[in-house]
């Protein structure tokens, strides 16, 4: 499931300030927050808080402002802080928890949605996060299950709808996800990424036209979405038009010199007549992935020999 968080946005007074001024210098910052003017609103709320420990919205905020600038332990202390001093705010509940999920901690982020919950049972942006949390924890049962229950609330929550399709994917549920990215489609019909997200249905499914079609309606939308190109010259490739499948490998190299999958890719398919031409892309993608060079070379090795390279594609057409 791609990454969700309702972005929790902290209200001018979500809490009872103590004084005129004060309240008067967190408005000024929270303004220059919106014109990105970090730094400025930082200084603003350290005032605020030399002054009143306890303005919660100020701990809060400049909480946000530690995440941005990329202060971990910092952000960590003002949440708990806000936290001990406002220990009843379901927002708040849940921008620590968004804090934990950033930070790769799902287990102790989903605490802090739970307890948001346990807070205000029909929070809808606490059910969406857990469910993330869930997902990272791979328990995809109980995120699908948030996922219902927010669905319940939100029906017609279209972020709802894809992250819940994306998790049908993941759980290999393809017709499920299928109609549930047909329905974020039928809100969205410009939502380049959802038709190559179908795409992948149809093609789990089968239904190998439809794939190609949504591949090539995502592209007549965004002709440089490399996802959805890659997956195309997959199609093509399977189909046995290895000179298109090249083609579109190629349009990927001139738009990321640098994505190692289509060189790859582009030697298994020259490997059918051309070692020569299929050793070279192996060799830029060892340059450019060294972490996998073992196979690389393994595959360079193969070009040496016809039953290599029959070995090579053979394991490319049962790979697709």
């Amino acid at each position: 499931m791609k990454k969700f968080l309702f972005p929790i946005l902290i209200a001018t007074l979500l809490f009872s300030a103590c004084t005129s001024r004060n309240d008067k210098n967190f408005m000024k910052a929270t303004q220059l927050v919106k014109e990105n003017k970090i730094n400025l609103a930082l200084k603003i709320y350290n005032d605020i808080l030399r002054n009143d420990p306890t303005y919660v919205s100020a701990l809060v905020n400049r909480a946000l402002i530690y995440e941005k600038l990329g202060e971990e332990k910092m952000a960590q202390e003002d949440y708990e802080r806000a936290l001990d001093l406002a220990p009843n705010q379901v927002d708040l509940f849940n921008n620590v928890g968004a804090f934990y999920l950033d930070h790769k901690r799902p287990q102790l982020a989903k605490y802090y949605f739970s307890k948001a919950l346990e807070i205000q049972p029909e929070y809808t942006p606490a059910y969406v996060n857990r469910a993330n949390a869930n997902e990272k924890l791979d328990k995809i049962d109980d995120a699908l299950e948030d996922l219902h229950v927010a669905l319940s609330l939100e029906p017609e929550n279209i972020e709802i709808i894809l992250s819940q399709a994306m998790l049908f994917y993941k759980k290999a549920m393809f017709a499920k996800a299928l109609d549930g990215y047909s329905e974020v489609l039928a809100a969205r019909p410009q939502d380049y990424r959802t038709y190559y997200r179908r795409a992948l249905a149809f093609k789990m499914l089968g239904a190998y036209q439809n794939a190609f079609n949504d591949l090539n309606t995502a592209l007549s939308m965004n002709n440089s979405y490399i996802p959805a190109i890659f997956a195309r010259a997959e199609l093509l490739f399977d189909k046995g038009d290895f000179e298109s499948a090249l083609s579109d490998l190629d349009v990927i190299k001139t738009i990321d010199n640098q994505y190692v999958p289509a060189y790859e890719f582009s030697g298994d398919i020259w490997a059918i007549e051309d070692s020569v031409k299929a050793g070279s892309n192996y060799i830029v993608a060892k340059k450019l992935d060294p972490a996998n060079t073992k196979r690389y070379d393994a595959k360079i090795k193969l070009m040496r020999s016809d039953r290599g390279r029959q070995a090579v594609i053979k394991k490319k057409l049962e790979r697709i």
